[in-house]
């Protein structure tokens, strides 16, 4: 069976109401019937620890890995620098196949509800990841513009102003499902 897989932290995971769902993956269940949606994802993972798992995400051939890292790696805590931040996407990308990857930028968060993830840091990883996906030829998705410029960006929020609200996904869902079924075409070709 075809498989799509989510691999990522809270946000691609689906965090609500303080615990885990199924949201995303059920929508893109919803939206691609006859594809297996795999999410891989787990709460509090940085680019660092996402490393230690990328090799299982590769064991599951996907067609598509949608990328979804940032919001910790972006955090004051635990700092992480952007060249890191970055060799560890490149590392991640060369081994799951840059033709197989969506990559998101970091998403907006609110910055005054969660001053350990300030406004500057949100736009350099931006840009790194953006750098990257020209560099490497992957399809992106600017996450954090998409979110920033809605009228009203905290309604996309829950209140913690780090995780997604309902609005949020259905943002999420409408920049990701024609960029999946670009790369699907474009994978499915080639193969």
């Amino acid at each position: 069976m075809k498989r799509i897989v989510l691999f990522g932290d809270s946000t691609m995971m689906g965090f609500r109401n303080g615990k885990a769902s199924d949201i995303l993956a059920k929508r893109i269940r919803n939206d691609f019937p006859g594809f297996e949606v795999i999410n891989m994802s787990i709460s509090d993972y940085k680019t660092n620890n996402a490393m230690t798992r990328v090799d299982r995400v590769k064991k599951l051939n996907p067609a598509v890995v949608i990328l979804g890292f940032g919001v910790n790696d972006i955090s004051i805590d635990d700092e992480i620098k952007p060249g890191k931040f970055a060799a560890n996407l490149t590392n991640i990308i060369e081994t799951l196949g840059s033709q197989r990857v969506i990559l998101l930028s970091p998403p907006y968060i609110d910055w005054l509800k969660d001053p350990t993830r300030p406004w500057t840091r949100q736009l350099q990883f931006e840009l790194v990841t953006e750098h990257l996906s020209k560099q490497l030829n992957v399809p992106y998705i600017d996450l954090l513009h998409d979110m920033a410029n809605c009228t009203d960006p905290k309604e996309l929020l829950q209140e913690d102003g780090l995780h997604f609200t309902k609005q949020g996904y259905n943002l999420l869902e409408d920049d990701l499902i024609p960029e999946i079924k670009a790369t699907l075409t474009d994978v499915l070709v080639s193969n």
